[in-house]
Order: structure tokens, then sequence, then C-alpha cells
């Protein structure tokens, strides 16, 4: 489970207040949208269908939002987008030309370094999958699958 491993200093828990004025919100508690959202994001990571993956995301994204919690928010907020990009490089493909191929390069690349600052290792691995036959060169690929994507795999193994 990747959606809590990380450590915030400033915050001893997630626990948090309801807010009494929204209610709409009251419905459940805060802790319940947080569990909700969690559900919700670890569900869609499990997924293969991307569209499944997104609605899931959306739910999360939504629930996050009805806390003060931002910062899970924004995880599911990387991780939504790089589902909307792997949805965008699904077949049929067109005829890209070596500016659509490097736009789409810098794109991922951007997208890459987001997902693994949230320590998303598992959507780094599958963007890889998505992209790699838009990558420019064989030279690009492999240098990314050596240099990176090896390291992803090794400390998943390692887990």
């Amino acid at each position: 489970m990747r959606w809590l491993t990380k450590k915030d200093s400033d915050r001893t828990s997630y626990a948090t207040r309801n807010n009494i004025n929204d209610v709409e919100a009251m419905s459940m508690t805060s802790d319940e949208f947080i569990s909700e959202g969690i559900n919700n994001a670890e569900l869609a990571q499990s997924l293969d269908e991307l569209g499944q993956a997104q609605l899931l995301l959306e739910r999360s994204i939504w629930c996050f939002e009805q806390t003060d919690i931002i910062e899970l928010a924004a995880k599911a907020r990387i991780h939504y987008s790089s589902i909307l990009f792997r949805q965008e490089l699904q077949p049929p493909h067109d005829e890209k030309s070596a500016n659509d191929r490097a736009v789409i390069e810098m794109r991922a690349a951007q997208l890459m370094e987001s997902l693994t600052k949230e320590g998303l290792f598992f959507e780094v691995l599958n963007m890889f999958s998505s992209l790699t036959p838009f990558l420019s060169s064989e030279y690009t690929k492999e240098e990314l699958e050596k240099r990176f994507i090896r390291k992803i795999r090794l400390a998943g193994i390692e887990e």
C-alpha cells in the first residue's frame, strides 16, 4: 500500500473534525471520507481498465477534497493525470511526427517525475509500458529501462 507510507512531520494523525456547516458532507465524517478516498485510490491502482480507474480516482479526489488533507487529494490528482495520459496513448495509434513524439516523451517524463515523488511506483511502471511504442529511439528506451525502471522493479521486489 503506497497511499499512507509517507510520514508527515506536521501531522500526528489523519483524524479530523466534521464540517457542520456543509450539510451534504455530513453524510460521512472526515475520517470516513479519507477511508473511502483511500479505498477508491487503491482499487483504481489494481484495475487494468483505465475508464474504471478514472472514475474511481474522480471519486477518490472528491472524497479527499471533503477533508482538510490536500496532500492526499494532490496525490490522487497526479495518479488521475497519469490515467488520462495513458488513455490518450491507447491504440489505435495515429502516425506521430518526431515533434509529436518529443511532446509525448516530455509529458511522460514530467508525469513520471511527479508519480515518483508521490511514491506511486506502480503507475510509473504502467506509464512506461504505455509509453514504450512512442519513444523516439531504442537507445532512449534502453537507457530509461536501465537507469530508472529497473531500480523501481528491484525496489518493488524488496518490499
